[in-house]
């Protein structure tokens, strides 16, 4: 019941369906529901480590205006605060967690989710296609096992509850699970090592010489933050790029400029190595930092599905088959094979995916993309699984002919835009508004031109857009 799965149960609500939410948490929020408890595993890749599923750190702000931010069917606009103390352009996160909260209670959701119920496994209940004319068309339907993560003696209350669905709509976002580089010398290096999705302040880096890898948002935040309290902090990075006064209309500005960062703070390229001689880190232009006491990664996370591994099964007893035919494989981080990002062919419309896609203003996309799967799954419309397997297969080919790495299967950017527009076209609606648009990129030039106080400091480089939402909201 993050905001993919609360999208997800507003359109299916809206075209008809039955709906049940299944969350693992005790609220409504998802990543967004703050934790300051982490993991014991400071890495996150031991398998039986006490999980924690959010990677908010404590003084998270968003990073782009809440205007652009929130649903088309519910504004998040600045004129009012849902939490009652946080009414900024850029809010923090627990502005953020109340505000998905009121979008559950505008649109009458609660009742649909259970809290606490943990999806443990989803199998595919495959009919032979020449009994099942309905399986053929809509695909299989999915037996869905879950579990109560409240922990006790009664073995009744925590006993596996299996039902049977039409339909799986998979919302467990990809923002949980750490992906950690593999680098010579980690596994032995005397130092410390961290994900960023274990950090949540600064405390404890007093005085201390930190390398932080990965230049993303997170990386961006982590780096600044922590050298308010470390003698030195080193961004290291691949691929710096320059600044660019007038951002392009690829929206790509470019990196911050190096003049923006504290005095203590170092970019640096990727890391090449770990060296346990001196405590060392070495970087990829050959230059070398002894005396590191920690290094955190901020290196994003995994695509996992564990509840869609292992094998289906057939009605009438037939031979089993491995789920992923069924489903997707996640592998490097790109899901597949996927129609649109959405849809697994052999599977679909049964099977879906909301929320892949990443660099990108998340929650309007969440609901277009809930609104083509409520559509489909009410009135059809997907072309044939052989078509749909073929555009799949086209776009992965695509990647390697352009050179995109798989990791970067799902990365949109300003492609968002047309994507957006594509699945308003296939919901039969007018695309969003262009608004959006033009204030996501007009803050892509805002950040890089003052990256320390691009949040706040107002006049604001986007007012057009700003009035352009305001109309929009006072007409709805």
């Amino acid at each position: 019941a993050g905001a993919a799965g609360l999208a997800a149960a507003k359109e299916l609500r809206e075209f008809g369906h039955d709906v049940r939410v299944f969350e693992k948490g005790r609220d409504v929020g998802g990543v967004w529901v703050y934790d300051a408890a982490v993991e014991d595993d400071a890495l996150g890749v031991d398998p039986n480590r006490a999980r924690v599923h959010s990677s908010v750190y404590a003084s998270l702000r968003t990073n782009l205006p809440r205007e652009v931010m929130g649903y088309a069917s519910f504004p998040f606009a600045s004129s009012k605060s849902f939490s009652g103390s946080d009414d900024r352009r850029f809010c923090g996160h627990e502005e953020v967690r109340a505000y998905l909260r009121a979008y559950a209670t505008r649109h009458d959701l609660l009742d649909a989710i259970s809290l606490g119920e943990e999806v443990t496994d989803a199998t595919p209940v495959v009919a032979e296609a020449s009994d099942d004319d309905d399986a053929t068309r809509w695909g299989p339907k999915w037996r869905v096992t879950t579990r109560s993560v409240e922990k006790g003696d009664d073995d009744d209350a925590n006993a596996a509850v299996v039902e049977t669905f039409d339909a799986l709509v998979v919302c467990n976002g990809h923002y949980s699970v750490p992906r950690v580089p593999s680098l010579p010398g980690s596994e032995t290096w005397p130092g410390t090592q961290t994900h960023s999705h274990n950090y949540r302040t600064p405390e404890g880096f007093e005085g201390k010489t930190v390398v932080v890898l990965g230049a993303m948002a997170s990386g961006e935040d982590l780096a600044r933050e922590i050298a308010t309290r470390a003698k030195t902090v080193h961004l290291a990075a691949r691929g710096w790029t320059p600044p660019r006064e007038e951002g392009p209309e690829d929206g790509d500005p470019g990196d911050f400029p190096a003049s923006s960062y504290p005095r203590n703070c170092v970019l640096r390229p990727g890391i090449a190595e770990l060296r346990s001689e001196g405590v060392a880190v070495v970087f990829e232009d050959g230059a070398i930092v002894e005396g590191v006491d920690a290094v955190v990664y901020a290196t994003g996370y995994h695509y996992v599905f564990p509840f869609l591994e292992g094998e289906t099964d057939r009605e009438g007893g037939g031979e089993s088959e491995k789920k992923e035919a069924f489903s997707v494989a996640a592998v490097d981080n790109c899901v597949s094979p996927l129609y649109k990002h959405v849809f697994p062919p052999r599977s679909a419309p049964s099977l879906s995916f909301i929320g892949l896609p990443w660099k990108v203003v998340p929650f309007p996309q969440f609901e277009l993309q809930a609104r083509w799967i409520a559509k489909t799954l009410a009135e059809g419309g997907l072309p044939s699984r052989e078509a749909m397997a073929e555009e799949a297969a086209a776009f992965e080919e695509s990647l390697a002919r352009d050179g995109v790495a798989r990791r970067h299967a799902h990365r949109m950017g300003e492609t968002q835009f047309a994507y957006n527009d594509e699945l308003s076209t296939l919901c039969g609606e007018e695309p969003l508004a262009g608004w959006r648009a033009e204030m996501y990129r007009a803050t892509g030039r805002r950040k890089r031109s003052k990256p320390t106080e691009y949040r706040d400091a107002a006049p604001w480089d986007d007012e057009a857009a700003r009035e352009a939402a305001r109309l929009q909201r006072i007409a709805n």
